[in-house]
Parts: C-alpha cells; sequence; structure tokens
C-alpha cells in the first residue's frame, strides 16, 4: 500500500505550490498597483517597475495554471478509469455467477439467441441438475454447498470445449451451451464423464460429499424456434433422466414434449377434480395372518374421472406430487374418509399415506390433527404410514412432525421397509408402531431366494424390537403361510380382496359380502375398473 501515502503527499504538496504561486501573485498585483507611488521613493523608474510586475505577474499565474490543470486533468483520469471498473464489474455481475464464476442463465441466453442468428445453427444444450444437493446444505452448512457448487463449475469446465458457454442458472442446476457440429458419440462420451465425475465422493473442506446428476441433453438447429424452445428441450429430458433413476443423461425426444404436454393437461383436470370432488377413498382390508380377523382397511385414493373412467394412485400420484396438488388431494380424500369410518366398530383402524413432499410442510401435523377435530375420528384409530425418503429429504421437519403426530395418539408406521438404505437407523431414532414390508420382497418370496432372506431379517427384526409386522401384497396361500410362520402379525393384498369403496365396506361389516379370506376370492362389491391395489 506505498502508493496511497505518496500520492496524498503529491496532492499535498501540489495544493501548497497552487496556493503559494496564488499568494505572490496576489503580493504582484498589488505592488504592481501601487507602482507609481513605491518606485518613486525608492529611486526606481515607475515604468519599467511596472514591466517587471506585470511579467512576474504572469508567469506566477501561469505556472499556477499548469499545476492547477494538471490535478484536474489527473482528477478527471481517475474519475474515468474508476467509472471504467464499475461499468466493467457492473456488466460482470449482470453477466456471472458470483459463486461458481460461470456464467449466468442471462449471458447463456444471450449466447443462445446469438447461435440461433446464424443462417444455419449447430449447437448442443446440455443442462444439469445436481441429485439431492439440498442434503449437503441441510448437513453441512450452505459454506460447503457453495464449495460443491464450485468444484461442479471446475468439472463442467475441465469436460467441455474451451468456446462453450458454461453457466449456472440457479440453485443447483447448470448448463453447458457448445456452439458446432457433434457426433452423438462426441456427445455421449462428454455427457457420460460428466456423470461419473459427478457421482463420485466430493471432498470438501471438512466432510466428504455425495451427490449425482442428471442431465439432459438437446441438439440445437434450424428446428429450434428459439432460446425458451431449446431451454425447455434439456429440461424436459433432464426430468426424464429424473424419472429414470437420476445419476444419468437422457436425449431429447420429441415424445417426451407430447407425454409433458398430455401431464399439464392432466394437471389441469386435477385441479378440477379435487374442487369438483372427483377423489375418493378405497378401502383395502388388512387381515390377521393367523385368525383372518378384519383389522381395518388401508385408505388408498381413486379418481373417478368422467372422460377417463377410475384412475388409480399410480397414474396420478405422481403428478400430484411434482405439481404439488398432493396436499390439497390427500387432505380431500382423508377427510372423506376419516367421515366414513367414524361410525365404524371401534376396533377397526385406518391406515393412511403420507406422501414425501407433504413432510415438508412444517404444518402438516396441524393439519392432520385439525381433520380430526373436524371429523369426530379419534386419534387413536388412526395409522399413518411414511417412507423412508420423507425422512430422509427434510428429517428434522419430518421427525418433528412425527412426534406431534405421536404425542396426539396416532399410530406411525414405516412404509416399504427394506427399499431405502437408513432403515436401521430410522427405527432407532424414531418411535415407529409398526413396519410394513415391501411388496416387492413378498410377491416374491417363494421363488426368489434374496427376497425370502429379506423378509425373513425384517421379521426377526421386528420381533427384537417388539414391533408388528406388516406383509403387502400377499396374493396367495402359500405366502401367507409362509409370512404367519417368520412371524408377521398381518397382511393385505389380493388374498384378503381388493380395495373396495365406502359402500362396500358398509356391506362387509354387515355381512352382505362373502368372507373371502378363507377363499382368496375377490370381493363381489369390486367396481369393474378399480384394478389392483397400489398400496
Amino acid at each position: 500500500m506505498p502508493s496511497e501515502p505518496r500520492s496524498s503527499a503529491v496532492e499535498l504538496a501540489s495544493s501548497h505550490l497552487i496556493t503559494t504561486c496564488a499568494t505572490f501573485a496576489a503580493i504582484a498585483t498589488f505592488v504592481g498597483i501601487g507602482s507609481e507611488i513605491v518606485p518613486g521613493s525608492l529611486g526606481i523608474d515607475p515604468a519599467s517597475f511596472a514591466d517587471h510586475a506585470g511579467l512576474l505577474t504572469a508567469f506566477i499565474l501561469n505556472i499556477a495554471v499548469i499545476i492547477f490543470g494538471w490535478r484536474r486533468s489527473r482528477d478527471l483520469g481517475i474519475a474515468l478509469a474508476a467509472n471504467a471498473e464499475a461499468e466493467r464489474r457492473a456488466h460482470e455481475n449482470a453477466n456471472s455467477d458470483h459463486v461458481t464464476g460461470l456464467a449466468n442463465r442471462r449471458k447463456l441466453v444471450r449466447a443462445l439467441e446469438l447461435l440461433l442468428e446464424q443462417p444455419s445453427p449447430h449447437g448442443i444444450l446440455i443442462l444439469l441438475d445436481l441429485d439431492h444437493f439440498k442434503k449437503v446444505n441441510d448437513l453441512y452448512g450452505h459454506a460447503a454447498g457453495d464449495q460443491l457448487l464450485q468444484f461442479v463449475g471446475g468439472t463442467l469446465r475441465a469436460q467441455v470445449p474451451d468456446e462453450a458457454c458454461c453457466a449456472r442458472l440457479g440453485g443447483d442446476e447448470f448448463a453447458v451451451l457448445m456452439p458446432g457440429r457433434f457426433t452423438a458419440e462426441a456427445v455421449d462420451s462428454i455427457t457420460a464423464a460428466m456423470v461419473a465425475r459427478l457421482g463420485e465422493p466430493v471432498r470438501l473442506e471438512h466432510v466428504v460429499a455425495h451427490v449425482s446428476a442428471s442431465l439432459g441433453v438437446s441438439t440445437i438447429d434450424l428446428s429450434v424456434a428459439s432460446a425458451e424452445t431449446a431451454m425447455r428441450r434439456s429440461d424436459i429430458a433432464m426430468y426424464e433422466a429424473k424419472r429414470l433413476g437420476r445419476n444419468r443423461f437422457v436425449w431429447f425426444e420429441p415424445e417426451m414434449e407430447r407425454e409433458l404436454d398430455l401431464r399439464n393437461a392432466l394437471e389441469e383436470e386435477m385441479r378440477a377434480g379435487i374442487t369438483r370432488g372427483e377423489f375418493v377413498p378405497f378401502y383395502q382390508p388388512l387381515i390377521n395372518l393367523g385368525s383372518g380377523e378384519l383389522k381395518g382397511f388401508e385408505v388408498l385414493a381413486r379418481w373417478q374421472n368422467p372422460q377417463r373412467g377410475m384412475l388409480e394412485p399410480a397414474e396420478f400420484i405422481p403428478i400430484a406430487e411434482s405439481s404439488g396438488l398432493i396436499s390439497a388431494l390427500s387432505a380431500h380424500v382423508m377427510r372423506s374418509a376419516l367421515l366414513e369410518a367414524k361410525d365404524w366398530p371401534n376396533a377397526l383402524n385406518l391406515a393412511v399415506n403420507l406422501s414425501s413432499v407433504q413432510f415438508k410442510d412444517p404444518q402438516l401435523a396441524q393439519r392432520i390433527l385439525k381433520l380430526l377435530a373436524e371429523t369426530g375420528f379419534p386419534a387413536g384409530r388412526l395409522e399413518l404410514e411414511i417412507t423412508e425418503s420423507a425422512l430422509l429429504e427434510s428429517r428434522e421437519l419430518a421427525v418433528a412432525t412425527v412426534e406431534s403426530l405421536k404425542n396426539s395418539g396416532i399410530s406411525i408406521s414405516l412404509d416399504d421397509f427394506g427399499t431405502g438404505y437408513a432403515s436401521l437407523t430410522q427405527l432407532k431414532s424414531l418411535p415407529f408402531d409398526r413396519i410394513k414390508i415391501d411388496r416387492s420382497f413378498v410377491s416374491a418370496l417363494l421363488t426368489d431366494d434374496q427376497s425370502n432372506a429379506i423378509v425373513t431379517t425384517i421379521a426377526g427384526l421386528g420381533h427384537s424390537l417388539k414391533l408388528p409386522i406388516t406383509a403387502e401384497g400377499v396374493e396367495s396361500e402359500g405366502v401367507r403361510a409362509r409370512l404367519e410362520a417368520l412371524g408377521c402379525s398381518d397382511g393385505q393384498g389380493w388374498l384378503f380382496g381388493q380395495a373396495i369403496p365406502g359402500a362396500g365396506v358398509r356391506q362387509l361389516l354387515a355381512g352382505q359380502l362373502p368372507d373371502n379370506v378363507a377363499t382368496g376370492e375377490p370381493l363381489s362389491a369390486l367396481p369393474p375398473k378399480a384394478g389392483r391395489s397400489a398400496a
């Protein structure tokens, strides 16, 4: 920092010099005015003295003017340089991401527009979204999250050609625009390298983070009408990669866009359907494996669509979750189920699935308790089923929600046990009342050694923890017998009947439907299009 004192000294000296010159000039002028009086008294020719005084005054004033001009010129130069630097920084901030140093969305879109303005545009646009990035922020803090984003930025730069535009679009979403002609094989190689590198453990300052990436790839050519079109195509492909299991890249295909349009249309139908009450509860029997006693029912949503007929959960729940409609849909179906079931025998419990998306709502527990109060359904007869993914995505909030519900008398079961990777941790940290074995293991219990080993292990674990075990997807007497032998307490599945509407349950309870527990025949009240349960 030595230049600052030196600059200040020069400025101070120049100020003193200007002041001194001006003072001498004023004195000389004063003397010149009195030149006709003073010189005479000193014996000097007045005319000669006045000429010399005028020259001296002009000389001194010229020096002052030169120094003043130099200072003004220097100050103006500094101001212009500062203004240019401010403009440069403003342009940089407007076109780059401050965390990664990559281009931002604005710069990427402009690069796309320039490419599309060419007579024959060619290029590749890759959109990339990190999988489970939120967990890094939640577990290790935002500083670690920023380090991870910087690592991704460096990875992208290292994998693509120099002329490519790498951008961070916001959050954990990135883009790469590669202008020029590329073969599919070349692009596959680049994107596969990205997926592989980003799927490796990343060492941050104090921790090691584990994430992966989903990539969507689209071609830019004359068929692309705008930058928005290009972004939309890559975005559609990226979400297809997520739908297929993440940690991969997918090329855009026109059929994907048509499917998305259909999904959007279905979403709008769902919004209207919720308002019109088209979503209704169906009930799948929960049976004691040993005695055949009816223990209760699991609530399963059905959509009575006027045009499409009766739709099962697999056809609309994913759309409801991705669109944010799941909370409204679940509340509507749950309210209807609680109102229908509150007058059923007190020994019959009602099990309701909760989506992992719902657990992101900090008011979930209050909403459920409000439904119980409004419908008059006893909290002790309600069992809520949650999956491991709900606990992993928003753990602290999920734990607080579960504890609040438990304190109100509601039972909590861990659904689809065995499909996640933190099952034992969840059992240890949360007070579950029941474990439900996923149907994928139950259905293959007698034909697959691994499934048999998994079910046997889970049953033994439940016995050790004194937790009852419910098996989903029981479809044969052999499977039922094996589950009973392993110590599983309850089961549900086609062996005991498919899901039925509330009217069917009332008939069943009144003894108007045949008891199908022993025979394995489906309940006769099933509507034609109800189909296989999605439980």
